[in-house]
């Protein structure tokens, strides 16, 4: 299924358990194992959580780490960190201090 390997190849980047998959719309190469071709089936046409493309197919959450970055490399699937672990989208450090300063105050 894997191959013997443990982590998704380094041009797929970090793939988190929340980050967004979606699947580009490439043509897949010639032969794809069956998990792959499963995982990009699951994808559908609108963008899926990594922890949901697991659930749903019922493999480990590591194997679709490394099922999905074997999917990148082939550029048939672009993974995206979920909002909140973008950098734009971190909380204001005023706003940190203030909550910081709230759970002092208990």
């Amino acid at each position: 299924m894997t191959a013997g390997r443990a982590r998704p190849p380094d041009s797929a980047g970090r793939i988190g358990l929340m980050a967004i998959v979606q699947p580009t719309g490439e043509r897949p190469p010639g032969f794809l194992p069956p998990e792959q071709r499963d995982l990009l089936r699951l994808c559908g046409d609108a963008p899926q959580p990594v922890a949901d493309l697991a659930s749903d197919s019922g493999l480990p959450v590591g194997v679709v780490r490394v099922l999905l970055g074997e999917l990148v490399t082939h550029g048939l699937v672009r993974i995206t960190p979920p909002e909140a672990e973008s950098p734009s989208h971190r909380p204001d450090a005023r706003l940190l201090r203030d909550v910081i300063n709230g759970l002092r105050a208990l």
